[in-house]
């Protein structure tokens, strides 16, 4: 059976900001690990947790090889344990004991401050029958379809990027209870998909054309 994630120890919308800071605070004492990255956030928010890569992988950072495959390995990981309805996280221990170069993270992180500041005053609860079972369903499942893609995408600048994106925008309304914004981002998802194709085709065509 799911679940709704939404727990009451998640942050709001007015706070998606704070999530920033403490991902910078992260970072005070050296390189972060996953399992730290976890630990400040709360086990029991999985709308941070899944915030957090989409960020990453969202922001110049994603141009570090291995990071987008990782990225969205985390991304599908976290996705499939909210469609099964399981209260905390798991991550394999070698992934749990990853550790994040601080500056580069910095770097991602300060890039995010402005539209993530902007993010907070737009958003709100509204529409919130998008975020609530069986509707949220399709949304988790497009985040696991997002992570499993980023790997393959990682080899096609910019693209993963955009998968996630998507991924963002849908944390970012489960936080929020904003379900225009999950809307959005299954209309991102989509015009996103129909671009790769035609990118696809494209260079087919170039190869065997």
């Amino acid at each position: 059976m799911t679940h709704d994630h939404r727990d009451a120890d998640q942050p709001h919308a007015d706070e998606v900001g704070a999530i920033v800071t403490t991902l910078h605070e992260a970072t005070m004492n050296g390189s972060p690990s996953v399992r730290g990255i976890i630990e400040r956030l709360g086990q029991a928010s999985f709308g941070a947790l899944l915030l957090v890569p989409a960020m990453i992988v969202a922001s110049p950072a994603s141009s570090i090889p291995g990071l987008p495959t990782t990225g969205g390995v985390i991304i599908a990981l976290i996705a499939v344990q909210m469609v099964v309805g399981r209260d905390h996280i798991w991550l394999p221990e070698w992934m749990m004991e990853r550790r994040i170069d601080d500056k580069k993270f910095d770097r991602a992180l300060n890039f995010l401050r402005r539209p993530v500041r902007w993010i907070d005053r737009v958003t709100r609860p509204r529409m919130t029958w998008v975020l609530r079972q069986p509707m949220l369903l399709p949304l988790q499942l497009l985040c696991i379809l997002c992570g499993l893609a980023m790997p393959f995408l990682e080899f096609v600048p910019m693209s993963s990027s955009v998968a996630a994106v998507v991924v963002f925008m849908v944390a970012v309304a489960i936080i929020s209870d904003d379900g225009l914004l999950a809307l959005a981002g299954m209309v991102v998802a989509i015009a996103g998909s129909f671009g790769a194709i035609k990118l696809a085709n494209g260079l087919i065509s170039g190869l065997f054309g």
